[in-house]
């Protein structure tokens, strides 16, 4: 499986031979399953205070008022007054439910399993079908997976970036990056220059190869994110997963 490598101008300078990565199949139920998973591990537990709402001096005026006989607020003379008050569903009231910080929110995925959608949504980045229906929007006769020389890593101005970006037809994508969603990812060697500036421009990510995940490759869960590969990058992937066989083929 071979895929064209373009330089910063938009042009066709040579082929090289992808990762066997590449050849995995796409399991959209287990990208999804990955990505939540995975999403927990940055969400923060919160709690709130266990007397939120119930700070306040209440009483029921029981029956013969023809009013529920709901606990409210003592004293008179005052808007809350009357009001009740320390039950939940009321102004000021206290929350029903709400969350505690004992939860556990911190969900947990073994390794093969976790490599193996990470391999998966690796592979979606080369199939077109995929990732027009994400809503990337790319020339149908675009190679893919983008793959751009490693001199595209030297590049440290946003500016720059942005131009190579159109000169590889990106400009509809970025276009409509600023209306709503994920743009494309920059898979980057090592956390370099390109990778500092990239992570500037509002919708586009970079990500070093080492780093990547299932997290970036499928946002939502949905595998085919546009990708942009540069040539030293895929040989780290190369290496990292070279003895990774994890579907048994």
């Amino acid at each position: 499986m071979k895929g064209q490598v373009l330089d910063v101008e938009g042009n066709k300078v040579g082929e090289i031979e992808l990762p066997e990565v590449f050849k995995s199949k796409v399991n959209s139920v287990l990208i999804n399953r990955a990505f939540w998973i995975m999403f927990t591990h940055k969400l923060q537990p919160q709690g709130r205070d266990p007397m939120a709402g119930m700070k306040v001096s209440a009483q029921s005026w029981n029956t013969g008022h023809g009013m529920s006989r709901i606990a409210r607020i003592k004293g008179a003379g005052t808007r809350r007054a009357g009001q009740a008050g320390g039950v939940a569903g009321v102004v000021k009231g206290r929350l029903t439910h709400p969350p505690t910080s004992e939860k556990v929110i911190y969900k947990k995925i073994n390794k093969k399993e976790r490599l193996a959608a990470t391999m998966s949504a690796l592979a979606s980045t080369a199939d077109f079908d995929l990732i027009t229906l994400r809503g990337h929007r790319i020339d149908s006769n675009m190679s893919l997976p983008i793959i751009v020389e490693d001199k595209f890593e030297t590049l440290s101005k946003t500016k720059e970036i942005t131009q190579v970006l159109l000169k590889l037809k990106l400009e509809d994508e970025l276009r409509r990056v600023k209306e709503r969603g994920n743009g494309p990812l920059i898979v980057t060697s090592s956390k370099n220059s390109l990778y500092k500036a990239a992570n500037n421009i509002a919708g586009i990510q970079a990500v070093s190869a080492s780093d990547l995940s299932v997290v970036h490759l499928a946002p939502g869960g949905v595998p085919g994110r546009l990708t942009i590969y540069t040539n030293s990058s895929l040989g780290v992937l190369s290496k990292r997963f070279k003895e990774v066989n994890v579907y048994g083929y």
